[in-house]
């Protein structure tokens, strides 16, 4: 006897809606896919009883004939694609044709269509995959699906299902999804009687963004845009400051169609670097718009993932789109970039203080006094490397935080700012640990941070693991300034060391960057690894909480800050400075 058999068409058509419909929401996604695919312009939603109850949308679509309204309800049956060739180049949402059948087999489904030519429309009853009744009926152009008893012949689906206000919660996060996605198109939700939401066609996704959430909420986000041949990256991300734990609020499209994408997500945590906090996420909108040859959509059973022709290439766009609009925005919140004086002077005191305060026997062979300036000469020769450097400008110092009133200290870890409306504090380690590793990136990228010879070598012992990986590295040490070779099986010698680290004990430093990028080469690039070892090294050179400043050295801090591209947080993506506006110290007091 054959073991094989043919599974019947019922049987597999609830096969199929086990992949298509999880809960009400994937009812609603397909619907509104196949109305916006029907060039829909107003598209509303009712829901009742979680959905399980009943289902309504309603669009104002092109619609279908009567011949069209029974094969829909037909697997693979599509108006999408017709040939093998049209896979490499899907244009709408929906394509497969197993979402109708799909939700007729596992509820009582109800569809009323009409095209624009059409003087009646079609009305077609089904029940657990049945077709009941077919029949004319008079109705507006347009389609009407009615979803009952959504997993009425399947009780063990519908009894893992969540509460009311949970599933309601996924069908309004999956409208969002859509809305985000067609800002032209008016969506309405309605809760049994309650009007929900109500979006009106927008001229924009800015104009969409503000109706989805608050204008306060949204008006900070930064446009996003970058062009390369026919790839185009473009929409709004929150400002570093404004994050979340999770990535529910970072919404991404591929040609209009809402992916979850781990590339596309960890390309924008990659243009964040050094400004988020671990393990938080921004928010925002980014739509992608590539040839629909370079993307295959059929990947997935719900379409909600994507595979991409070069990723790798798209992935560096996407960063590069991150970092531009990141740097943009500070350019817009610092009213001038620091001039070349100002930028040289920065490290310049920092690297004379130290030298002047090391002991003499830790000094290179040298002539003492030639030492001491050639460190700071090869900081700021003038070379091809460095035409990057602005040309010297006497410019007044000012821009946001230089133009602050400083009026103290706060437990000598806060620097406490008078400004027009209000009151700014700002972390000093936080802040010298920004200008630090600003400063050290820079040079990094364009050579090698000044060294220090040693006039007494010291040696360093790591364990096995660390000894490898570090022999490998040590092209990266020489960018941060340590001049180090290897003596023995686990033990180096140390020859040089950064000019800005010479008051730090050698050994320590160097055991916690050696500690920390052998931990990171495992998870980490090239690149990614250096601004981590960068930014240890400016953690440990900065000044820290507790130390007491002047006021010339706090001025001169607040003025450091003005000359940087991205200036919110600390390297490791903590907040730097916090503003308490006059308003709230007023309602501090009942004044307001």
């Amino acid at each position: 006897m054959a073991r094989i058999r043919v599974l019947p068409e019922g049987l597999t058509n609830r096969i199929a809606a086990g992949e298509v419909v999880e809960r009400p929401a994937s009812v609603v996604k397909e619907l509104v896919e196949n109305a916006i695919d029907a060039e829909a312009s107003r598209v509303s939603i009712e829901i009742q009883g979680s959905g399980c109850r009943t289902i309504r949308v309603v669009d104002d679509g092109f619609g279908m004939e009567e011949d069209d309204v029974i094969l829909a309800l037909e697997r693979h049956a599509t108006s999408k694609i017709e040939k093998d060739e049209d896979l490499a180049a899907i244009k709408t949402l929906g394509f497969r044709g197993e979402a109708l059948p799909s939700l007729a087999a596992v509820s009582k489904f109800e569809l009323i269509s009409r095209t624009r030519a059409s003087t009646a429309g079609t009305q077609i009853f089904i029940a657990g995959g049945i077709v009941k009744k077919v029949s004319q009926c008079g109705c507006p152009p347009g389609t009407q699906v009615w979803v009952r008893d959504l997993f009425f012949n399947q009780p063990a689906r519908r009894k893992f299902l969540k509460t009311e206000k949970t599933e309601f919660g996924h069908v309004a996060d999956i409208l969002t999804r859509l809305a985000l996605s067609r800002p032209e198109v008016h969506f309405s939700l309605r809760l049994r009687s309650r009007q929900v939401h109500d979006w009106p066609g927008a001229v924009d996704l800015q104009q969409r963004i503000a109706q989805v959430y608050s204008k306060n909420f949204s008006q900070s986000w930064l446009p996003v845009f970058q062009e390369q041949d026919s790839v185009r990256v473009e929409g709004y991300l929150s400002p570093p400051e404004l994050h979340r734990s999770s990535s529910r609020m970072l919404f991404l499209y591929v040609n209009g169609r809402a992916v979850r994408d781990q590339l596309l997500r960890v390309a924008i945590l990659e243009g964040y670097r050094t400004l988020l906090p671990k393990g938080q996420y921004p928010l925002g909108v980014l739509l992608l718009e590539l040839p629909h040859r370079y993307v295959d959509v059929n990947v997935h059973p719900t379409k909600a993932e994507v595979r991409f022709q070069d990723p790798r290439d798209l992935a560096k766009m996407v960063t590069r789109a991150v970092r531009t609009a990141l740097s943009g925005m500070e350019r817009r919140r610092w009213t001038r970039p620091l001039a070349a004086k100002d930028w040289q002077r920065t490290v310049r005191t920092h690297v004379q203080k130290e030298l002047e305060q090391v002991p003499m026997e830790n000094m290179s062979v040298a002539e003492p006094e030639q030492a001491r300036y050639s460190a700071l000469d090869f900081l700021w020769t003038e070379s091809p490397a460095r035409q990057d450097i602005p040309e010297e400008k006497e410019e007044k110092p000012g821009g946001v935080f230089g133009d602050l009133t400083v009026i103290g200290q706060l437990h000598q870890s806060y620097i406490l700012c008078e400004s027009e409306d209000g009151l700014v504090l700002v972390d000093q380690h936080a802040a010298h640990e920004r200008v630090f590793f600003e400063i050290f990136r820079r040079e990094a990228m364009v050579g090698e941070l000044p060294s220090q010879m040693l006039m007494v070598p010291e040696t360093l012992e790591v364990t096995g693991e660390e000894a490898a990986w570090l022999e490998d590295s040590l092209a990266i040490f020489s960018k941060l300034g340590f001049g180090l070779e290897p003596f023995g099986s686990n033990t180096f010698v140390v020859r040089a060391v950064p000019a800005v680290a010479l008051r730090q004990e050698v050994q320590r430093l160097l055991l916690e960057l050696v500690a920390s990028g052998c931990e990171g080469a495992r998870s980490l690039g090239a690149d990614a690894l250096l601004e981590k070892l960068l930014q240890s090294m400016a953690c440990r050179v900065a000044i820290k909480a507790g130390q007491r400043l002047g006021m010339d050295e706090m001025v001169a801090l607040l003025q450091q800050l003005d000359g940087l591209d991205l200036s919110s947080t600390c390297p490791h993506g903590r907040p730097l400075w916090w503003k308490l506006t006059l308003g709230e110290v007023e309602r501090m007091f009942d004044r307001a």
